[in-house]
């Protein structure tokens, strides 16, 4: 297989016979473009669920005693042990099921007063993408960011904005996404973050896209912001067809950092989703 690196870009040969089915032409084997590789990240697991067949990325945070804890949440018909209970309930009529978030916490309190006091787990399904011929060009998201926030083991702050990812590009010509995610201090968001990357590797065969990042977290008291390395690992699912004047694709990942910064240490925790910004109610 030949491949073209130039400017750092990743062009590979699709042959047109390729979109057909056929495995063979009358010059010979027919080679199917495998997209760029993303490699794995060790902060992620990522497999394929055995109930739904769904791209799983899920973030475990927990420690050994928080067991018996996830095997209540993971039990067929979960019943929230009391103090811990699932943070995101994602609009199902905007996202049509293609996209399912978990996060798992340990909250004290309830109602207005609840505040999360720790993590559990985090984890994002997505539906597989579908292979349509002749895909090309780029393609925008938008939706929710969510994000938890630890200053010098301080409590949990969370953050979150139903418009926070701003924006996630897909450019199934050369492989590689650019996204654009924040959360402000407005209502129950009581921290600031954003991370705005470009270049990330995206497989637009399985959909797969990540890579480093870095996440600004401004310090809700006081006007430092910090700047913390870490990786964001996300999958893009459904149909890259348009009806209706709407693209079929959706996405949704998570992203981690830790890191010291201005005599901080800080750790961050983030979940995002996306569908066609004219989805979006």
């Amino acid at each position: 297989m030949k491949y073209d690196r130039t400017g750092g870009l990743l062009v590979c040969l699709l042959l047109t016979a390729a979109c057909s089915g056929s495995s063979t032409s009358p010059e010979g084997p027919v080679i199917v473009d495998p997209g760029v590789d993303v490699p794995d990240d060790p902060a992620f697991e990522t497999y394929v669920t055995n109930d739904t067949g769904s791209n799983r990325i899920r973030s475990d945070v927990s420690v050994p005693a928080d067991a018996t804890v996830l095997a209540q949440f993971d039990d067929a018909n979960p019943d929230s042990p009391a103090g811990y209970r699932s943070l995101i309930a994602l609009n199902d009529a905007t996202y049509t099921g293609d996209v399912r978030i978990e996060v798992l916490a340990q909250v004290a309190g309830s109602g207005a007063t609840e505040s999360v006091t720790r993590l559990l787990r985090l984890t994002a399904d997505q539906v597989p993408l579908e292979q349509v011929p002749g895909a090309a060009g780029r393609y925008y998201l938008r939706g929710d960011n969510f994000a938890w926030v630890t200053i010098d083991d301080g409590p949990v702050q969370s953050g979150s904005d139903s418009r926070g990812l701003v924006g996630l590009v897909l450019d199934f010509d050369t492989g590689s996404a650019d996204i654009n995610l924040r959360t402000g201090v407005a209502g129950a968001s009581v921290v600031r973050t954003e991370i705005d990357v470009t270049g990330l590797p995206f497989n637009i065969r399985s959909g797969a896209f990540g890579g480093p990042i870095t996440v600004s977290v401004h310090d809700p008291d006081n006007p430092l912001i910090y700047e913390i390395d870490g990786s964001l690992r996300g999958n893009v699912g459904g149909t890259p067809a348009y009806a209706d004047n709407l693209h079929g694709l959706t996405a949704s990942g998570l992203y981690t950092a830790t890191g010291i910064d201005q005599g901080a240490d800080v750790r961050i925790e983030g979940v995002f989703a996306g569908i066609d910004p004219n989805g979006l109610p």
